[in-house]
């Protein structure tokens, strides 16, 4: 982006009815732009044809409008998942993805390009980290995938990076997705996944936003969790927890566990059974992931006696517990992996 354009998608309503007033048009001009933008998507200003052609020329003059650049996109062999690859103006490589579950669609949304917390299983911490996405950079997954697919899902920010290590920008992304005058998203409809960073819980509890939160747990023993999850070692287990229960009741959300099975690693009935104690002190739900084999990684998919013994033990405990099977494998759907590829491709 241009250092002397701020995106459109980072101009708040507010701030573009200042500018409209500045530039002596009428107020109704803003429910045009706003339609044309988060409605229509249109990827120029010239496409905004009920504006005077110099009203569009002034746009083009004071916002940047761009979208990001599609490098790479795969559709599952079942058509229930579409992974994106984009390109960002500084090189940067991200990746996006589309699901469709039963009819629901969500968008897997990344917030930065890599990740620090190398978490030991996932493809995107192997890789590194590079930089923080800007507030457009995010909103611009959501946008071009809807233009790809239809229309706007339900939006986790669960690709590539930590959310919470990244507030200045999603923060004002998770606003503009539940401003009723732009991607007009309820704020249940938008969930924030963390590997756990206590300070970015307790803020996003006091931000008054009250998006659902995911907590990625992977394993109920602090001393497994920090093997498996460095960031456990600066933000352990109970401290997490402790906040996430603050956020709950500030918010009034249900706390979502989020569950990576290894196979032969956090899968045993004792893990089950210490998994199940945490969701009824926390009233949480549970979702099950089954791990995507990452090349070059010492952990294996679990096998179908280990989920059922797993989620039957969570079941027996009183859990809700819900599956999400391995989607998209033909496509590199996992976290990190197409990026990865492609990269080895160059």
């Amino acid at each position: 982006m241009s250092d002397q354009k701020q995106h459109i998608l980072e101009a708040t309503p507010e701030a573009l009815t200042a500018w409209l007033q500045a530039q002596g048009e009428p107020s109704y001009r803003l429910a045009q732009i706003l339609e044309w933008i988060y409605q229509k998507r249109v990827e120029s200003f010239a496409a905004m044809t009920n504006l005077s052609l110099q009203l569009r020329q002034r746009l083009e003059e004071s916002f940047d409008i761009r979208g990001l650049r599609e490098v790479d996109r795969r559709r599952s062999d079942d058509g229930k998942t579409e992974k994106f690859l984009f390109e960002l103006d500084d090189g940067e490589r991200i990746e996006s993805v589309w699901m469709d579950q039963e009819g629901h669609y969500t968008f897997c949304i990344s917030s930065q390009a890599g990740c620090a917390l190398k978490c030991a299983f996932c493809a995107t911490g192997a890789a590194g980290f590079s930089r923080d996405l800007a507030a457009h950079e995010i909103l611009g997954q959501v946008i071009a995938i809807a233009r790809a697919t239809g229309g706007v899902g339900n939006i986790v920010f669960m690709g590539m990076g930590e959310p919470l290590l990244n507030l200045d920008a999603v923060v004002p992304a998770i606003k503009s997705l539940t401003d009723t005058r732009r991607f007009a998203l309820g704020a249940r409809r938008v969930a924030v996944s963390t590997a756990g960073v206590t300070p970015g819980i307790i803020a996003l509890a006091r931000g008054g936003l009250r998006p659902n939160l995911a907590l990625s747990l992977n394993s109920p023993f602090d001393e497994q969790r920090k093997e498996l999850m460095p960031v456990a070692r600066r933000y352990p287990l109970p401290e997490v927890l402790t906040a996430c229960e603050d956020y709950c009741k500030r918010t009034g959300r249900r706390l979502l566990i989020e569950y990576v099975l290894l196979g032969g690693v956090n899968t045993s009935e004792e893990s089950a059974r210490g998994v199940a104690r945490i969701a009824r002190e926390h009233e949480a739900l549970v979702n099950l992931i089954t791990f995507n084999t990452v090349d070059g990684c010492g952990f294996r998919p679990p096998t179908k006696e280990e989920v059922s013994r797993f989620r039957a033990e969570l079941v027996k405990g009183g859990v809700n517990a819900s599956e999400r099977f391995r989607r998209g494998r033909d496509i590199a759907a996992g976290c990190g992996q197409l990026r990865g590829r492609r990269q080895g491709e160059k």
